[in-house]
């Protein structure tokens, strides 16, 4: 890795449950809004938009209730699944030979950190290659019930 390259940014992703379902049922409603572009690595055209990554970021997600909801929510898992675009072949064979079908190369880290008396959710997108992601973050509430909810990541790097 090169030492001549800036720290990465952070970008803040808001997520407010609208309807919940345990899973089973549907996926739970939310509104996802970008809340801080990490000085313009990461934009969104309106609230549930796809979230656009522009270039290497740490995307921090929290996930609250809604106004007047009872409950409060954490994020405990996620998984991606590419949906549109992948990696260059050139780009695979430095993965194992494996396109990224489930964001390995495109979200290396993922970490879960308690911050008061909520948990947030970072992940480092490395923005490889261009591709769009479909996630399923899941969600438990305070009475210990599960859900899912599922935004969209749009990688487009920015070519040098």
């Amino acid at each position: 890795m090169s030492t001549d390259r800036a720290p990465c940014s952070t970008a803040r992703i808001s997520i407010i449950v609208k309807d919940f379902y345990e899973i089973g049922r549907e996926f739970s409603r939310a509104d996802v809004e970008l809340t801080d572009t990490g000085h313009g690595t990461v934009s969104q055209g309106r609230i549930n938009d796809p979230i656009v990554v522009t270039a290497e970021v740490y995307l921090e997600l929290s996930v609250s209730g809604s106004d007047g909801d009872r409950y409060s929510y954490s994020p405990v898992g996620i998984s991606f699944k590419e949906v549109r675009g992948g990696v260059s072949a050139e780009m695979a064979e430095r993965h194992g030979g494996d396109r990224d079908p489930l964001g390995h190369a495109a979200f290396p880290r993922r970490t879960f950190a308690s911050r008061g008396s909520t948990i947030q959710l970072s992940l480092f997108d490395a923005n490889p290659e261009p591709a769009e992601f479909k996630f399923d973050l899941l969600i438990q509430r305070s009475d210990g019930r599960l859900g899912i909810i599922d935004p969209t990541i749009r990688n487009n790097p920015v070519m040098k």
